[in-house]
């Protein structure tokens, strides 16, 4: 996990709207079931580090999709929307 977090620290330097990262691990699949079953300190950091990142993030890039308790995608926006949100934002 040390690794992970690592990683997950130097994501916004190369990819600063990492959205579609940040909602698989903050999905139900992911890291609230880690939190749940296994309330460990590495996966506590982790989560801390990972919503610090998405809260920095632009709304536009938050609340699109999300994942089920068994993985499966489910979107929020439809894509079309999403599209025209992002080509906008950053038209500036």
């Amino acid at each position: 996990m040390n690794r992970m977090l690592e990683i997950l620290t130097k994501r916004p330097e190369s990819t600063p709207y990492n959205y579609q990262e940040y909602e698989i691990l903050r999905s139900a699949f992911l890291l609230p079931y880690l939190l749940e079953i296994y309330p460990y300190d590495c996966f506590k950091k982790f989560n801390e580090q990972l919503e610090k990142q998405y809260d920095a993030m632009p709304n536009v890039f938050k609340g699109i999709f999300t994942c089920n308790d068994k993985g499966e995608h489910i979107q929020l926006v439809p894509s079309a929307v999403v599209q025209k949100r992002i080509a906008a934002f950053l038209r500036g």
